[in-house]
């Protein structure tokens, strides 16, 4: 988790995953970015829909996991996100999909941040570029080389 010398971006991601197949090897390869460091969990999610096109949050006992063992996710679930947040993650899937929703501190710069720290130095900013402006910025720069 973030310390008083480096604080990690925090950020969400959401996935849509076929109930039934795939979703054990999402979860193995997430427990894996947590297993290295690479990541800090906050809250992890699971949203379907009902009959009435309605969101629904699951348990890891309702999944179909494939083998995989949930129990190193039990009470992962910490309900950072509220009922408009699965709302909206929920709203694109088809009837046979579930939402993974991850929201997490990115942690992969935190061996760096520590080396700072041990020299005497210190973060001074963190945070994200929006995809979209990233973009823009790309096809800009693009038609300037042509």
């Amino acid at each position: 988790m973030a310390t008083e010398k480096f604080a990690g971006p925090v950020d969400y991601a959401v996935f849509a995953v076929p109930q039934g197949r795939g979703l054990g090897d999402t979860l193995r390869t997430l427990h894996e970015r947590i297993a290295t460091g690479s990541i800090e969990l906050l809250d992890l999610e699971f949203v379907s829909r009902d009959n009435l096109y309605n969101p629904r949050r699951l348990t890891l006992n309702e999944l179909d996991l494939g083998g995989f063992d949930a129990a190193v996710f039990e009470g992962a679930a910490s309900n950072i996100l509220d009922e408009d947040d699965l709302a909206v993650a929920s709203e694109p899937l088809a009837g046979d999909q579930v939402a993974v929703v991850i929201v997490f501190e990115d942690r992969c710069l935190a061996s760096l941040a520590d080396q700072v720290a041990a020299a005497g130095g210190q973060e001074l900013f963190a945070g994200g570029i929006a995809i979209d402006d990233l973009e823009e910025l790309l096809t800009k720069t693009e038609g300037e080389e042509q």
